[in-house]
């Protein structure tokens, strides 16, 4: 996404820079030095006295950044927003997700106790405890408070953010989602077509409840992507004939498939900041099927450019899959007209460049 925004803005003629960290090497020294890292923040301030940018647009500081980057940035008086890719800054489990459901305990919580009794980053109470310390530092000390803007990818993430102990003023806020490229728009559907998932095989993104909701019906179904889930989904797509498991895939292969995808499931059972493969499927007209939660529901509108249904029930998705293939062609067709009108207004280069520009404009005049 990061790269995205780069060559976006440089296609239209601005001038771009990408100071970058990474957690490899020295793993547990840059952890450690998660409240303040004096070197990324030493390379930061070079950074900006060399190129000397009108605005700093900050991704993720996880966590060999530091929050360093923010003090140097507003010790150089330039503006900076930051885009909210998740809940870290709430719940050191970045993801309000733990144990196979919502965890939502740290929202309002002074301090994450509970998190940190339950060790929620990584099962290890110790790290969760420095990530949670780390966070509160900062808190206290108003280094959060000197981001100009927050840019949340839907309405859901800022909500949360402003009900909760974060103290975050509507004012410094923002919306801009996520965008793809445009696509090649998918053919008409032909005699062959399957429904598609791609993403992490993992518990959170709903992995279960779709192979169960797939399991034992004669409605294809291909899964691409890899994680520790995998051995599920393998087993599934031995014992049922309609499920295919394609393993990891290229962003080519993906691309391939959607054209020939009934629709995509998106069954996530966390509250998803974004669904990247949503708005790919807008991009070639296909609708999206997800779970009724979160940002997935403002994204998709149940029977406009795509459905909804129960989070983290095999039976409701299985209902509104044998309700989808059932919606006659001239629907389908709306359907898919309304996925592709979905990507323009909100998740095309040229609607994301104009909402970019408002916000960098809005701090830099």
């Amino acid at each position: 996404m990061v790269q995205n925004e780069i060559n976006l803005l440089k296609e239209a003629g601005h001038e771009v820079d990408l100071l970058s960290f990474n957690n490899a090497g020295g793993a547990l020294l840059k952890l450690f030095l998660m409240p303040y890292n004096a070197l990324a923040a030493k390379q930061t301030k070079d950074r900006l006295k060399a190129f000397r940018p009108d605005i700093v647009h900050i991704h993720n500081l996880h966590f060999a950044a530091s929050a360093a980057v923010i003090r140097k940035i507003n010790a150089a008086k330039i503006p900076m927003v930051m885009t909210v890719h998740n809940y870290r800054l709430l719940c050191p489990s970045a993801s309000l997700y733990f144990n196979d459901h919502l965890f939502l305990d740290s929202l309002h919580a002074a301090f994450p106790w509970e998190a940190v009794k339950k060790g929620v980053y990584q099962n290890s109470r110790i790290i969760t405890f420095w990530l949670a310390l780390s966070n509160y530092m900062h808190r206290k000390i108003g280094t959060w408070k000197m981001v100009d803007r927050y840019i949340f990818l839907a309405e859901h993430s800022r909500q949360l953010f402003l009900q909760s102990s974060f103290d975050l003023d509507l004012q410094k806020t923002a919306i801009k989602p996520n965008f793809t490229p445009d696509r090649t728009i998918a053919e008409k559907p032909s005699v062959d077509t399957y429904f598609l998932y791609v993403g992490r095989l993992t518990e959170e993104k709903g992995v279960m409840t779709l192979l169960q909701a797939f399991a034992g019906t004669r409605i294809w179904l291909k899964i691409a992507g890899m994680g520790p889930l995998e051995e599920s989904v393998r087993d599934y797509a031995n014992f049922n004939d309609n499920i295919e498991y394609l393993g990891q895939q290229t962003r080519e292969e993906i691309n391939s498939l959607l054209d020939k995808a009934t629709a995509v499931i998106f069954p996530s059972l966390w509250y998803e900041t974004f669904g990247m493969i949503v708005a790919e499927a807008f991009a070639k007209a296909v609708p999206v099927i997800t779970s009724d939660m979160g940002n997935m529901k403002i994204l998709v509108t149940d029977g406009y450019n795509g459905k909804t249904f129960t989070p983290g029930d095999p039976i409701a998705l299985r209902n509104c899959i044998e309700e989808f293939v059932k919606i006659p062609v001239e629907e389908q067709k709306l359907l898919r007209k309304n996925a592709r009108a979905t990507y323009e207004l909100n998740y095309s280069p040229e609607s994301n460049l104009k909402k970019i520009i408002e916000i960098y404009s809005s701090l830099t005049q």
